[in-house]
């Protein structure tokens, strides 16, 4: 039955290819263990190694980020996780310590491959000398003292994360039959039983973890690539994510390369591209081709869906659907238009003061608009009652320069 890391409890256990073969790996952890020490990318499903894969030395380092265990899982042993999985494993950024120094959140050691701490596995500093606290108790292990503990216990004895702070060449260990802490010299080859945190949408069947699928992306305009023809006015390019695994995904979308919104949307639901539908937004694109494109990501794949049109729009008309009305009669009015409109541009502006009238008498403003000046009106009657709107008219001139109106605004009395 197919599920995700996201539903395995605590304890149980799934498997990953190592080097073609089945590995049996604890569920230790889900969630980020204490957001205050950890970075964000910690929020994942923590697995751990049942058993020891192989032996060698923690090494001469004093910290953990400096020692070459921590190099060897990281490229050798991460290298040898199944190719659908290890695009997979998060780079994440782990409480780590240098000396009694402990370094959390952002200035973590980075890492995919790692090893749990004495903390994470349940001793706190308190409980021993020349021990750091680093992190946070995995819910899989219980407090206690560094003694015995099955929960600990494996094939062999095994190297932690934390370093003996008193030396600058021990670590703590774990004995592999008892689970009872000690410190050796990290020179000294002992187990190494790898960690790693994987997205919780990562896919599970019959207890093997899959490789993710990528997200999938749809149109009713056709498929990627799909010429959507030439535009005058804004129009809704729709299009559907949806992911194999069912998983919430993070939308990109662009105009022309740059970035023009970003959203979180449940798989299969059905969007629109919004700067093409906005008006003021289409309205500033020049004349000519354009390119849209989506990017759907559900944090470990990804997939692209392209579209493109072009604008065509030589001239623009802008008026209000509902006239403004008024107690009393309309005398003056003062009108702005703001954007950017060309020197050859046939531009035009025009006022009324009964614009609720079955023939409004429509006064031109055109100059007293481009002047910033005031607009007295000729006309004074208003059968329906006195009611002001505008109508402005634009066109490209000889020069073929585009432009546009971002912004009407004005008064009148």
């Amino acid at each position: 039955m197919a599920t995700t890391l996201a539903a395995q409890e605590v304890g149980s256990t799934v498997t990953l290819k190592v080097n073609g073969a089945d590995a049996e790996f604890l569920v230790v952890h889900q969630g980020n263990p204490d957001p205050d020490v950890y970075d964000p990318s910690c929020e994942g499903t923590w697995l751990l190694m049942k058993n020891v894969y192989s032996q060698r030395p923690w090494g001469s380092a004093s910290c953990y980020a400096d020692a070459p265990v921590h190099t060897w899982l990281n490229s050798t042993f991460l290298e040898l996780l199944d190719s659908g999985i290890r695009p997979a494993v998060k780079t994440v950024r782990l409480p780590y310590a240098e000396g009694s120094d402990v370094h959390t959140g952002a200035e973590g050691v980075s890492a995919q491959i790692f090893l749990l701490s004495m903390r994470e596995m349940g001793t706190p500093a308190a409980q021993k000398t020349g021990l750091a606290d680093e992190g946070a108790l995995l819910d899989y292990f219980t407090d206690g003292d560094g003694g015995a503990d099955p929960l600990r216990a494996s094939s062999a004895r095994y190297w932690t994360r934390s370093p003996y702070t008193t030396t600058s060449d021990q670590v703590w260990t774990v004995a592999g039959e008892t689970g009872k802490c000690s410190y050796r010299d990290g020179s000294y080859s002992y187990g190494v039983r790898p960690a790693l945190i994987l997205p919780q949408a990562m896919p599970v069947e019959d207890g093997a973890v899959q490789p993710n699928s990528a997200p999938v992306l749809t149109s009713p305009s056709g498929v990627s690539g799909a010429d959507l023809g030439t535009r005058n006015s804004p129009f809704s390019f729709e299009y559907m994510a949806t992911d194999p695994e069912g998983a919430s995904l993070s939308l990109t979308e662009k105009l022309d390369q740059a970035v023009t919104r970003t959203l979180t949307a449940a798989s299969g639901s059905t969007q629109r591209f919004e700067a093409v539908y906005d008006a003021l937004a289409f309205l500033k694109l020049a004349n000519g081709a354009h390119t849209l494109q989506v990017t759907a990501s559900d944090g470990m794949a990804s997939a692209a869906f392209q579209a493109t049109f072009t604008k065509a729009v030589r001239a623009a008309s802008l008026t209000l659907t509902q006239p403004i009305a008024a107690g009393k009669p309309i005398t003056a009015a003062t009108l702005q238009v703001e954007g950017s409109i060309p020197d050859d541009a046939a531009f035009s502006v025009q006022v009324t003061n009964n614009a609720l009238d079955d023939q409004p008498v429509w006064q031109d403003a055109t100059e007293a608009v481009l002047q910033g000046g005031n607009v007295l009106f000729t006309h004074s009657t208003a059968a329906k009652g006195p009611a002001f709107n505008f109508r402005i008219e634009a066109a490209r001139g000889a020069s073929g320069d585009g432009g546009y109106i971002s912004k009407v605004s004005g008064a009148f009395q």
